[in-house]
């Protein structure tokens, strides 16, 4: 937290130039002189009010709940292969999604997978944060139950009230500190996050009454729900100490992403059959309690716990991801403005009391989104495991004049698999958004579209590459990092005044020196 600790005059400084957010290049850093290179990671985890409403979104696109828990479930299992397969490479190369995907993409072809990245995160960021809010004004009410009739002096075509949006801007204000404190700061925070969220999600369906006889109807896969964290994982994965810990790290995630939607979907069957009406957010469900004073002190302690959910989900899934990326993007200025930029434009930009109008829009914008994202993280996989052959050389991914530059800074052949992989699900993407877009037959590849972009965009790549292939950017062997730390020891040793007064330092206190130097940059 040390690096967030500004004195007066620095604050100063930085609200009123933006060259005082630039930061010092690294003492390690492997790119040339004039180019910045930093590191962060986030921390995933799966309980969170999103999960946990996941069927109660599809019940708007008129799937039952089995139907919703097995969609979710399905599209896990497939989508769940390129998420593990990603995390070994991060825990491999140790190296983020920003990073990894210049060997796979190019240099400048690169900067457009990190900006389709970050928009995601932006959007989600922006849609964790109104419903974070909606926490703060069950809290608020619980404690001042007169907090409900507050007075609305907004018109009716801003599609929110003075209400929602003052419980809005509450919500990012306690937010917005934590959003600038690093991960690994926080861990007491997620500690609580992760002993209490999952009594809460075990807990509400408990304080309901009646079940009900559920019917069947008709789904599609929800691979689009998952697409992301294929991004994502290398984020974190990377930090891993061995590459089987990401593969078996992930393989548990779509049982729990639908042990928790389970809790989700059985509330919302019971409060559908109580109440007649499908609640698409646990605040919702909280709100029900609010009638009598115990009522109303579980209502604050759940909401409570589920803002806490949202906060740490935010700075882990979306803060430090899309931070991370604006960093990798522009360098000189540091992580700290790339969070100050998403916590604000990133969360004010979407307007997100515009999209939470209609679950249905929530999940349309994700899932037609998904079908970019999903040949970006297949291509990223194919290259790595049948193109480079788990050959990388690392240090040359910070060099924008390397092996992974390609010609002009583009790999042609991964630009094609994107081409293929998304060029067919455009229309359907336009008709997501607006259904008087008619797109005809285009429908059934787009409700394939995550599968296709896999599969077509990354097997297209790999096809193109195995054909015409780039021989400057196909490696014998991996060069990691820490080799080349290594080396750069073992000559500063040699160099030192040090190394020439001990002439008869055995080869192995040379090359534990050396280890000891790369440790210690």
């Amino acid at each position: 937290m040390s690096q967030f600790r500004m004195s007066k005059a620095e604050m100063k400084a930085k609200a009123t130039s933006i060259k005082a957010w630039e930061v010092p290049k690294s003492t390690s850093a492997f790119a040339p002189e004039g180019t910045w290179s930093n590191k962060d990671n986030w921390v995933s985890d799966l309980v969170h009010g999103s999960t946990w409403t996941a069927v109660a979104s599809l019940f708007s696109l008129g799937l039952t709940w089995w139907e919703g828990l097995l969609a979710i479930f399905s599209g896990g299992i497939f989508i769940c292969t390129v998420i593990a397969a990603n995390g070994v490479i991060a825990a491999h190369t140790h190296t983020p999604f920003a990073v990894t995907c210049r060997a796979s993409f190019g240099w400048h072809l690169s900067k457009f997978c990190v900006v389709s990245r970050m928009v995601i995160a932006w959007f989600w960021f922006s849609i964790q944060t109104y419903t974070g809010g909606t926490g703060i004004t069950q809290m608020i009410i619980a404690i001042w139950p007169s907090y409900r009739n507050f007075p609305n002096h907004l018109p009716a075509s801003s599609g929110v009230t003075s209400q929602e949006f003052l419980s809005f801007f509450l919500f990012w204000v306690i937010q917005f500190p934590f959003i600038l404190v690093h991960p690994r700061k926080l861990r007491p925070i997620f500690l609580a996050k992760g002993i209490i969220l999952p009594i809460v999600a075990l807990g509400s369906p408990r304080s309901l009454r009646k079940g009900l006889p559920l019917k069947a109807d008709s789904g599609r896969s929800q691979t689009g729900q998952w697409i992301t964290l294929a991004c994502n994982i290398g984020d974190f994965s990377r930090y891993s100490k061995r590459p089987s810990s990401a593969a078996a790290q992930v393989a548990i995630v779509p049982f729990l992403w639908v042990l928790t939607a389970a809790f989700g979907a059985i509330a919302t069957c019971m409060l559908k059959e109580t109440h007649g009406v499908v609640f698409t957010t646990v605040f919702q469900i909280t709100d029900l309690w609010q009638g009598s004073h115990s009522g109303r002190f579980f209502a604050f302690v759940c909401s409570a716990a589920w803002v806490l959910g949202y906060i740490g989900l935010n700075i882990t899934a979306n803060s430090i991801s899309a931070s991370n990326d604006i960093t990798t993007l522009f360098p000189r200025w540091g992580l700290p403005l790339g969070q100050m930029i998403s916590v604000t434009v990133g969360v004010f930009g979407f307007a997100p009391w515009k999209v939470m109008a209609s679950a249905s829009s929530i999940v349309s914008f994700a899932t037609s989104y998904s079908v970019v994202l999903a040949p970006i993280a297949s291509i990223l996989c194919f290259d790595y495991y049948w193109v480079k052959m788990k050959h990388i050389d690392v240090p040359a991914l910070y060099d924008p004049r390397g092996r992974y530059y390609y010609k002009y800074g583009f790999n042609w052949r991964a630009l094609v698999g994107l081409v293929v992989g998304v060029g067919p699900n455009i229309p359907g993407m336009g008709h997501a958004l607006s259904s008087s877009f008619k797109i005809g037959g285009a429908e059934y590849i787009y409700a394939s579209g995550v599968c296709w972009g896999v599969i077509v965009g990354g097997g297209t790549h790999v096809i193109l590459s195995r054909i015409f292939p780039d021989h400057e950017s196909l490696v014998p062997d991996s060069i990691y990092a820490h080799e080349v730390l290594a080396e750069r020891g073992a000559r500063a040793l040699e160099g030192s005044p040090r190394a020439g007064t001990e002439d008869g330092e055995s080869e192995k206190e040379k090359e534990a020196g050396a280890t000891t130097y790369a440790k210690e940059v």
